[in-house]
């Protein structure tokens, strides 16, 4: 510990030690006070040059990926045109099952009596329009339909024509392809 006179030397030189002293003492605060303003901002200056150097990596591999995901957008597009067709080829299969079913019950039902003029095949219902010789014919005709698996089938119009009748029977679908022939039996 110092003795708080030096006598050795003059009060003009002690004064101009303790200023000394103090500014030494002021610029030691000044920079520990700069230091730690400066830390925070060390830091930060730190953290972002990690941060633009991630950021930098990421950059790269999205222009690598960039390709990659142009292929599998145009790929996801090729899948939905792709799905499109099979679903509009399932639908045609549909229509032509129901198609042949419609035709097979028809070709079945018919007689010499009754003349098919047209089938319409339509999403939800099948009809078959047609001229017969009598009304009695007509009721034949739409007996041997529901006999040949169209049980559904229901007469919606009838009206005299000039040597017979026209008819129309709506047949509503889908029709179920009728089970195996017992005759036939399993191979």
């Amino acid at each position: 510990m110092k003795p708080p006179f030096d006598f050795s030397r003059t009060p003009r030189q002690r004064r101009r030690q303790r200023e000394l002293e103090f500014y030494r003492r002021l610029a030691a605060a000044a920079l520990l006070g700069c230091l730690l303003a400066a830390l925070p901002g060390l830091r930060v200056a730190w953290h972002t040059a990690s941060l633009r150097q991630a950021n930098a990596l990421l950059t790269e591999e999205l222009q690598t990926l960039a390709p990659q995901v142009q292929q599998a957008g145009a790929l996801r597009t090729r899948l939905a045109s792709l799905d499109k067709q099979l679903k509009g080829q399932e639908q045609l299969a549909r229509q032509r099952r129901q198609a042949s079913l419609l035709l097979r019950a028809a070709a079945q039902a018919s007689s010499g009596q009754t003349r098919l003029q047209r089938i319409v095949l339509q999403p939800e219902r099948g009809e078959l329009r047609g001229h017969a010789t009598s009304a009695q014919a007509v009721q034949e005709f739409a007996t041997a339909v529901a006999a040949a698996g169209l049980e559904q089938a229901a007469l919606q119009e009838l009206h005299a024509e000039d040597g017979g009748y026209a008819f129309s029977l709506l047949i509503p679908l889908p029709l179920t392809q009728p089970g195996p022939d017992p005759a036939r039996g399993s191979r």
